[in-house]
């Protein structure tokens, strides 16, 4: 037994070791040429280039869409020209180690997220606005809300992440030093593409938005950008954010998706009482991924919200 152990011990060492080199040595050149080709617009900042769009005049009040821990832009696109159609300029963009954006080699903590947000704001020079968030982007929208209150206008929070778990949560394998590394390294992009598909309700209706997403997904520093994400932001537990926002005097909408396995729908009552002044709106036939699903009660609620 002892020598099985041992086995398994080094076993798990060569694995880890083979993982960090692969991800000190990543070939971002594909990813880099193909990002080249799809002639996207750039930010540059002090930790890499992000992804980002800009729809609608100048001069209109600013709406920012941020996504979901497995998002991108193109996951807005059902709800890009109804914002624009009422008179607002939407802005997008791709988190770090997501889409088209770069993957920094760091620890992908809150504070780096909401940094890129703040960056984002910074180029467009908009003093005040609306956040739309989803799942993970809600966490991002609000804790960028409770550090600049005077900054935002309104938050609209779609599938909110942040909800620990009931019973037992096979993530925190993950969490394990080495194991989760290597676990992750090498199958993260299956597991992760389970997940993905879990936010609709027939994955099979929504095939070349899971093909899109499993393209950038098999891209370099994917896995390395969702693991440190995991370990590093609360994306399973943001319980001390939501009670920071019912704090604060943010308008807030909250639409969730009835079906939602991800981060379920009986979180709501929680989050009534942690944060009093949010409107939580349950939307039936829709999972995770609401915005898209329901994308036309989506996109009425948000307006109605908006005017």
């Amino acid at each position: 037994m002892k020598r099985i152990l041992i086995w398994l011990g080094a076993a798990l060492i060569v694995f880890a070791l083979v993982t960090a080199l692969d991800y000190h040595f990543e070939d971002l050149e594909a990813f880099e040429a193909e990002r080249d080709a799809a002639q996207v617009a750039l930010l540059q900042t002090g930790l890499g280039k992000t992804r980002y769009a800009v729809y609608g005049e100048e001069g209109r009040p600013v709406v920012v869409l941020i996504h979901s821990f497995n998002g991108f832009i193109e996951t807005w696109q059902p709800n890009i020209d109804a914002l624009v159609a009422q008179g607002f300029q939407v802005v997008a963009y791709d988190l770090w180690g997501r889409g088209y954006s770069d993957r920094p080699h760091l620890d992908l903590t809150l504070g780096t997220f909401v940094k890129q947000l703040e960056d984002v704001l910074g180029e467009r020079n908009a003093p005040q606005v609306t956040l739309v968030g989803s799942s993970f982007g809600c966490v991002i929208a609000t804790e960028f809300a409770v550090r600049n209150s005077q900054r935002v206008d309104r938050l609209v929070l779609l599938g909110p992440a942040g909800w620990p778990a009931e019973g037992f949560d096979r993530t925190v394998v993950l969490d394990i030093p080495l194991l989760g590394d290597a676990l992750f390294h090498y199958v993260g992009v299956a597991l992760t593409k389970s997940a993905v598909e879990a936010y609709f309700l027939d994955p099979t209706a929504y095939a070349p938005m899971l093909e899109q997403w499993e393209r950038h997904a098999r891209q370099p520093g994917f896995t390395r950008s969702a693991l440190s994400t995991l370990r590093h932001a609360p994306v399973r537990d943001y319980r001390p954010g939501w009670k920071a926002l019912g704090e604060t005097a943010i308008p807030t909408l909250v639409i969730w998706g009835k079906q939602d396995v991800s981060f379920p729908y009986s979180n709501a009552a929680r989050m009534g009482e942690m944060v009093p002044q949010a409107q939580i709106i349950g939307v039936d036939g829709a999972a995770h991924w609401v915005n898209i699903e329901r994308s036309d009660e989506v996109n009425r609620r948000i307006a109605e919200f908006l005017r």
